[in-house]
């Protein structure tokens, strides 16, 4: 009885083995970026995507105690659907203090296409998200690195 058993599951585990080998395997093709990620064609991103929804940051514990400001510049694919297609990140000061809560929030962010943009072409552009605590230690700094001023 015991052998029969092991060669009913055994025969019934080859079937499925066998029945996989000529299922159809669905490649996706990569995704055809449009680059509006040179400085003169920023602002074309108007002409192709707008914020539907965006989550700011969380600032950082960490950083809210050292008391840092900072940026992440990221370099963002927005797909035909709108969502993100991924990020790199182009520039942060301080280098990895606010990368990963800036790729989190932008992780959620939501864009509808623009009226221009009537076929839903999806583009690579840039974003910068800042991080900003009153009475900074490094204030003269993240200004000069992220190109902001605060108070």
């Amino acid at each position: 009885m015991r052998k029969v058993v092991t060669l009913s599951f055994f025969s019934v585990f080859l079937m499925a083995c066998a029945s996989t080998d000529t299922a159809e395997v669905s490649v996706e093709e990569p995704i055809q970026y449009l680059d509006l990620t040179l400085d003169d064609k920023k602002k074309l991103i108007d002409d192709y995507w707008v914020v539907e929804k965006k989550q700011e940051p969380k600032y950082p514990i960490s950083a809210a105690r050292k008391g840092l400001s900072g940026c992440v510049d990221l370099i963002v694919g927005i797909k035909s659907d709108g969502k993100s297609g991924g990020y790199k990140v182009k520039k942060s000061y301080p280098k990895g203090v606010f990368d990963k809560y800036a790729a989190d929030a932008l992780n959620n962010w939501k864009w509808v296409a623009a009226d221009k943009n009537g076929n839903s072409v999806p583009v690579l552009t840039t974003i910068q998200l800042d991080f900003m605590v009153s009475g900074s230690k490094n204030k003269a700094e993240a200004e000069k690195q992220c190109g902001f001023s605060h108070k």
